[in-house]
């Protein structure tokens, strides 16, 4: 039979994870490039995945397996053009690294060769729009792809804090954050990081608690503002029920302490541009990537995305009554120790 196995891996807040098993078994065989890249002009260091379609005789798995199925031979001429307001200034040549910690998949792991660079990329700003023009040589001829740079140093998180207190039950509560330019998509996620000590003379252990509130595209945002900003909105309740899922709910053991510090919330929000976020939604990878066929591909000639994001973070407090609310579930076993 013939088999042929798109080498679609995941990139997760720009690290590499483990690769789909889904496998076109049925489509003639015809090598495609595939490109993943996601700039970050915040990042120290930007990486893009390029690797190609396969032609498997027999069990595609083992040859799955093998990293000169999916890999070009040596090392290809990739670079990045920099555009600023569509005039290019100058070209970033793209080394090679191999990383060693791709999680188990389908693909060969745990190390995987990359293309990358450690210059800095620019910073957008009112009057200064900056794009990048990947341009590859391969075996059969030049592949190019552009994407508009998304971001500005006046993307931030703007609330301070997140509140919880039951008082506000069946209410939506907002989270305020100033925009990135060039952005066409916004994701947020909040992190709650606890302490956890399951017996009296045991060590305390850090989990983190990870909770994907919600996304928006930058039209609904723009037009949805609180008090004049972006904002991003959730249910108090909502936070306790996914909590208890995740810790177990009231089925903690006898002597079982969970320790909460002064700042045990992150808030992310992540701006996708165009591509990242039409590829997401053509393929339904709301997680992130997700194996797709070649049409869904967003390059011309070749499978996969080449787009750009940014991450805003901050710490925050618990606001209100939320913290005592907590402590006061006793078989939780939360306790307020402040401090870091």
């Amino acid at each position: 039979m013939r088999k042929i196995i798109p080498m679609l891996c995941l990139a997760a807040m720009m690290g590499f994870g483990a690769c789909s098993t889904d496998v076109d078994l049925y489509t003639e065989y015809k090598e495609v490039p595939v490109i993943y890249g996601l700039l970050d002009a915040r990042a120290d260091t930007n990486y893009i995945k390029i690797t190609r379609t396969f032609y498997a005789q027999g069990d595609a798995y083992t040859s799955a397996i093998n990293p000169d199925s999916s890999n070009y031979p040596g090392k290809l001429d990739a670079r990045l053009v920099e555009y600023l307001n569509r005039d290019s200034i100058r070209e970033i040549i793209l080394d090679t690294i191999t990383i060693h910690n791709k999680q188990p998949g389908v693909f060969y792991h745990p190390d995987q060769k990359l293309y990358y660079t450690t210059e800095a990329l620019g910073q957008n700003t009112s009057n200064r729009k900056y794009s990048y023009r990947l341009k590859v040589t391969l075996p059969t001829g030049e592949l190019t792809t552009t994407t508009v740079l998304v971001g500005s140093p006046s993307f931030d998180v703007q609330s301070l804090a997140v509140n919880f207190s039951q008082e506000y039950f069946g209410t939506l509560r907002p989270f305020l954050f100033r925009p990135a330019l060039n952005a066409a998509y916004y994701e947020f996620e909040l992190a709650f990081t606890f302490k956890e000590q399951r017996t009296p003379d045991g060590d305390s252990v850090s989990r983190t608690f990870r909770w994907r509130v919600g996304s928006h595209d930058e039209e609904y945002l723009s037009t949805h503002l609180v008090d004049g900003s972006y904002a991003f909105k959730y249910r108090p309740e909502t936070f306790y029920e996914q909590l208890a899922a995740f810790i177990g709910g009231d089925t903690t053991t006898d002597g079982l302490k969970r320790y909460i510090s002064d700042y045990p919330i992150e808030a992310t929000i992540t701006a996708c541009g165009e591509e990242l976020w039409r590829y997401q939604y053509i393929n339904n990878a709301a997680a992130g990537f997700e194996m797709g066929y070649d049409e869904y591909g967003l390059i011309d000639g070749a499978m996969g995305v080449f787009s750009s994001r940014m991450t805003a973070k901050h710490k925050l407090r618990l606001a209100g009554t939320t913290v005592p609310e907590l402590v006061a579930r006793p078989h939780w076993g939360f306790k307020f120790i402040g401090g870091e």
